[in-house]
């Protein structure tokens, strides 16, 4: 658990190695496990220890996203 915004943590995180995927969460490269296309052109990261809660990115982060993790 973290204090302040996630908008704070974002900017200290390298951005070769961590995404925000929506408003909720910020993803480590080489914590997911597999990615699956998902309703409306959005895409759900299922990361290799964490399944407490979906992870989608949202539409307008997919783009980016794509172009991140290649």
């Amino acid at each position: 658990m973290l204090d302040g915004a996630l908008e704070q943590v974002q900017s200290e995180l390298d951005p070769e190695k961590f995404f925000r995927v929506n408003r909720t969460f910020i993803v480590q490269l080489s914590a997911i496990k597999d990615i699956v296309a998902y309703t409306n052109s959005r895409l759900k990261i299922i990361l290799q220890s964490y399944n407490e809660a979906e992870i989608i990115v949202s539409r307008e982060r997919v783009k980016d996203f794509k172009n991140w993790i290649t």
